[in-house]
């Protein structure tokens, strides 16, 4: 039987590039099933992998496969829930602070929804991520005006007065 040497550049190349994140390649499933039949292809016929053992691989394989289903879910509904509550404060009074450190505060006229940052308001024409909004509240509504009539000449005032003629 012939065996074919390895050389150190090609040990060095295969480690360097499953050192990246080895960790990264165990959320595929296909790496557990590859594990799994190379185990049993390898495994010593006179000391066999117990059924146990076996099992409890597999539910491993599972628990992982469910975990990231819901991860994945997760983050759709996070999404779904950022996009609702984005365009939830159109009409809103909004006060953010801009990763350039910079302070808007304003009334929400719109919303984009960005594919990469997520929701985007649109606050006295300045673009706003979801994630700066600092306080959110009802804008004040506007002051009241009222007209009273004095000894027949008018003038405005701002409040709610009454006049008397002596």
């Amino acid at each position: 039987m012939t065996v074919n040497p390895v050389s150190s550049t090609q040990a060095a190349a295969t480690s360097a590039s499953s050192s990246t994140n080895p960790l990264q390649s165990l959320t595929n499933p296909n790496t557990f099933l590859n594990l799994l039949v190379a185990q049993l292809k390898y495994q010593d016929p006179l000391n066999p992998t117990s059924g146990t053992q076996f099992l409890s691989q597999t539910a491993q394989l599972t628990q992982v496969e469910t975990i990231s289903n819901l991860q994945r879910t997760i983050t759709k509904e996070l999404a779904s829930q950022q996009t609702m509550t984005s365009t939830s404060m159109i009409g809103q009074q909004v006060s953010a602070k801009l990763a350039n450190g910079t302070t808007v505060t304003g009334k929400v006229t719109g919303v984009s929804l960005d594919p990469t940052n997520g929701p985007v308001l649109d606050v006295n024409g300045t673009a706003v991520p979801l994630s700066a909004v600092q306080s959110v509240g009802t804008p004040p509504p506007a002051a009241p005006t009222t007209t009273t009539t004095t000894s027949g000449s008018t003038g405005t005032s701002s409040g709610t007065g009454s006049s008397t003629t002596a």
